[in-house]
């Protein structure tokens, strides 16, 4: 059996996480002991590692479920505890007939440009869509928003644009309904139903995309984390920014329900690299985790959740070094794009929940 000082090395010998509380601690210690009471011959050295991995995974928090059978998560030991607990918290959202499945997305992106002069220009522009998605998708839905005309400078100033000019840095302020049964505004399919190769085809048998799953994708989801994992990291071509974004669409999407979007959060455990970015982000009045990992030298892309509940809050774009070019003067750290989602149901198209 392990004693004490053994226990606390093999604790401090664990990537760096959360901190493990006096009660983590000795929760640890009974799994050790509690291993340490099976009969001689059943000890052999396969079974103490799992035995000491499990009480480190007590002490954390963190489910065994990848200790047997599974691989182990390769996210950071901060980033597995947040998506562990947040793989418990979430709720199913019921879309009863009649009603409508609401989603409010509260954007804000970067845009660069230059004056007359040659001098530069950044801002972050905010946008606001609301959607209304029927519970039978075959019926009318209503889409409504687009550029608020809201503004903040990150490089530049009222007083250079009027001086020299915005370079088209800003866009004419243009909010727009449109309607569409299946989501086809227009009478044409958009994006967020998949496009090519779904145009023309009826409502339900459409396949969708990761980023506007229909109920066809999320079924046909693998429901194994590792092999749903496997499937967005070959649908990202192993970019990681481009699997969290992927993931997002499924987390916020109607038609996933508890267990999709738990098999979500644990599939991310399995990315190498991602890690708790920020304990403390908060977009549009929700806070929640950031859970980031970057692909490239000069970008990060975050998630952000509450783990407590389970609820997807939202994404962000962040500088990781100082910009150049039209970025020139944007300093490293800086949010250059972000989302913050708002869902719920309600009983009549137009109409916000309460």
């Amino acid at each position: 059996m392990w004693t004490d000082s053994e226990l606390d090395q093999a604790l401090a010998d664990q990537p760096a996480g959360p901190a493990f509380s006096p009660e983590a601690r000795a929760r640890a210690l009974a799994a050790m002991r509690a291993a340490s009471a099976e009969p001689q011959a059943r000890r052999t050295g396969r079974a103490w590692w799992l035995a000491a991995a499990a009480a480190v995974a007590v002490a954390s928090g963190v489910s065994a479920t990848f200790l047997s059978g599974g691989p182990a998560p390769q996210a950071s030991a901060a980033a597995v505890q947040s998506l562990e607990q947040a793989s418990t918290g979430v709720a199913d959202v019921q879309v009863a007939p009649g009603q409508y499945y609401y989603i409010n997305s509260h954007s804000w992106a970067l845009g660069a440009a230059e004056t007359r002069t040659g001098n530069p220009l950044d801002a972050m522009t905010e946008n606001v869509s609301e959607t209304w998605i029927p519970a039978n998708r075959s019926d009318v839905w209503m889409h409504r928003g687009g550029y608020t005309g809201k503004y903040t400078w990150l490089v530049g100033s009222d007083e250079l644009v009027k001086a020299e000019g915005d370079g088209g840095l800003f866009e004419p302020v243009k909010q727009t309904t449109q309607t569409g049964a299946c989501g086809d505004w227009g009478g044409r399919q958009t994006p967020e139903l998949g496009g090519s190769p779904d145009d023309g085809k009826p409502c339900d048998q459409r396949i969708g995309t990761w980023e506007g799953p229909t109920p066809r994708f999320i079924a046909q989801l693998p429901t194994d984390p590792a092999k749903l994992y496997d499937r967005l990291r070959a649908d990202a071509k192993d970019d990681k920014g481009r699997m969290l974004t992927m993931a997002a669409g499924v987390l916020k999407s109607g038609d996933a329900d508890r267990d999709v979007r738990s098999t979500v959060y644990r599939a991310l455990m399995l990315m190498p690299g991602l890690d708790v970015a920020d304990n403390a982000a908060t977009l549009d009045g929700q806070r929640g985790v950031a859970l980031g990992a970057a692909d490239s030298d000069n970008q990060r892309q975050e998630i952000v959740i509450d783990p407590a509940s389970g609820r997807y809050i939202g994404e962000r774009l962040i500088l990781v070094k100082d910009g150049t070019l039209y970025w020139t003067g944007v300093p490293a750290g800086s949010v250059i794009e972000s989302t913050s989602v708002h869902v719920g149901v309600t009983d009549k198209i137009g109409v916000a929940p309460r």
